[in-house]
């Protein structure tokens, strides 16, 4: 249940400077996570074709219709976990999206992720900053050196409104400021979906991630498909 004290902490790390951030991460989340396979598999032109259709509508934020071809192609994607993570991953952004904008109800949410929950989630690659950052929406801060936990708020370009609060609970604890000034990707076990039970559609949910691990790049975009038949690695360099 959300508690009023509980929201008011969380929103302490809201504030118009996160603008830069979140569209840098906005971007990471269009560029960086490609039609990802495991490795040794390939994708077809169809399959990206499908994948940069949705991260078109996410970047034109047509967060219903990005939900709703992101939801298609999930069914599609049976040979590869990592695909399915990702793209579990983007339902939940996006669906929050439209619930936002009023384009879905909150009963939306839990119709179309409760059966995520108990399963892997990848979220897009976000900048590693190593210090509370105060207002850092869509970055990955870390004031503790030893964390094995973090929450990173994720919203639209502008800032306007919080898709998710989300809470991540890692395996172990990294060293992020080995890693500060690079990108990192969270993969965990999604562990309770939680609307706003006031049905505010400025602070859509909160998402809480176990059993965590992070991948680093140095850079936010990674690889992508450049023919129909091209063999593709993670998403991290």
């Amino acid at each position: 249940m959300f508690l009023l004290s509980k929201l008011d902490r969380d929103l302490n790390v809201v504030s118009h400077s996160a603008k830069r951030a979140t569209q840098l991460a906005l971007v990471s989340l269009l560029l960086s996570a490609p039609v990802t396979l495991c490795r040794g598999e390939t994708a077809t032109q169809d399959q990206s074709n499908e994948y940069d259709r949705i991260l078109q509508l996410i970047s034109n934020e047509d967060w219903k219709a990005a939900s709703d071809a992101a939801a298609s192609y999930l069914t599609k994607a049976g040979t590869s976990e990592d695909l399915q993570a990702r793209l579990r991953y983007i339902i939940i952004y996006t669906t929050a999206g439209a619930v936002s904008t009023g384009a879905f109800e909150f009963d939306v949410l839990s119709q179309r992720l409760k059966s995520f929950v108990g399963r892997s989630v990848t979220l897009p690659y976000r900048p590693v900053v190593n210090g509370a950052c105060q207002g850092g929406m869509n970055a990955i801060c870390i004031s503790d050196p030893d964390a094995t936990s973090l929450m990173v708020v994720a919203a639209n370009k502008t800032s306007t409104t919080i898709h998710a609060f989300e809470y991540v609970k890692l395996q172990q604890a990294v060293d992020f400021a080995a890693h500060a000034g690079e990108w990192g990707s969270i993969t965990g076990t999604l562990r309770k979906i939680e609307p706003n039970p006031n049905k505010s559609r400025a602070i859509v949910m909160r998402i809480f991630i176990d059993n965590a691990t992070v991948a680093f790049s140095k850079h936010s975009q990674a690889s992508r498909p450049s023919q129909s038949r091209t063999s593709l690695s993670h998403a991290h360099t």
